[in-house]
């Protein structure tokens, strides 16, 4: 049987600690369903980000790229290195710095990445559409101002 905690540590804690689950409830939905989404195409998650950041933005460098899909240095090699093995992106030496390069998307990749993203815009609408423009605004805006920006 499950007993319900009735400890309180606040009004103030008590909230922090509910929109932490609550954020990570719908983090964790959003991306479940993403990733189901995304087998169709062949693709995981940090995959599509690497590729909606190169459609979206151009030629980048690897550090860009991590720093675009907020990942880890490690994690971003494989990425690129399955990405290039499935001849979605290549990689070229960058002109004003040799020593590093810059990846772009082949014809390929590009076909893919329009077609995923065209569906995944239907998605987001899907996964939004309990909220009014207005209530997504002060989504953005109050998620803004956790994070300090």
């Amino acid at each position: 049987m499950f007993m319900k905690n009735t400890c309180s540590y606040g009004d103030e804690n008590d909230t922090n600690l509910k929109s932490v689950v609550a954020l990570s409830r719908t983090y964790l939905s959003f991306t479940r369903t993403l990733q189901v989404f995304l087998n169709n195409y062949g693709l995981t998650v940090p995959q599509f980000g690497v590729l909606e950041s190169l459609y979206h933005l151009g030629p980048l460098k690897i550090c860009e790229l991590i720093h675009k899909n907020l990942s880890t240095s490690g994690n971003m090699t494989v990425v690129v290195r399955n990405l290039e093995k499935e001849g979605w992106i290549n990689k070229s030496t960058d002109d004003e710095d040799k020593r590093s390069y810059k990846l772009s998307l082949t014809d390929q990749g590009s076909q893919l990445i329009e077609d995923a993203f065209l569906t995944h815009l239907h998605y987001l609408n899907d996964f939004f559409h309990r909220l009014s423009i207005e209530e997504k605004q002060q989504l953005l805006q109050l998620l803004k101002k956790l994070n300090g920006l």
